[in-house]
């Protein structure tokens, strides 16, 4: 089976997301999230030119969307309630590779801890599929938002 098909299986097979914003707020309701802190879909996912890291990708209205980037060696981001959140890595454990590890805890600014858990999977030229990543948000106020995910982690030609 080609890689590209393995991706698209895994996104779809462990993925979820909310439908629309009065489903977000309503889902943020039932679980006691903050619904200033739903996942949204990046607006700019690609690695830049030159740079290594990983992109995580969710289901949104049954199409990947990518909610999660860290370029190895600078930043993470995620985006909430309109606004991209910068994170800087704060621990890392298991295997890496393409400046990744399998388990990763990043930090904004405003208290957010983001914990991105995740197994490499097979590889490809200049990068790995992630498989079984989980996207956990835990806000300053304590409330906490799991996401699955699938992904990849590589490096961009230049």
């Amino acid at each position: 089976m080609k890689p590209t098909r393995l991706l698209i299986m895994g996104i779809l097979s462990a993925s979820c997301a909310t439908k629309d914003a009065d489903q977000a707020e309503t889902s943020a309701e039932v679980s006691g999230a903050d619904p200033a802190y739903v996942l949204e879909a990046l607006d700019a996912a690609a690695l830049p030119r030159g740079e290594c890291g990983m992109i995580l990708w969710t289901l949104d209205d049954d199409r990947p969307s990518p909610i999660f980037r860290y370029v190895a060696g600078k930043s993470g981001e995620i985006k909430f309630n309109g606004a991209t959140i910068a994170l800087t890595r704060s621990e890392t454990s298991g295997a890496s590779g393409f400046g990744v590890f399998e388990r990763q805890v990043f930090r904004g600014e405003d208290g957010i801890a983001v914990r991105v858990d995740m197994r490499f999977s097979l590889g490809f030229d200049g990068g790995s599929y992630l498989e079984r990543a989980i996207v956990a948000v835990e806000s300053p106020g304590g409330w906490r938002s799991v996401s699955p995910a699938a992904g990849i982690a590589g490096c961009r030609a230049s």
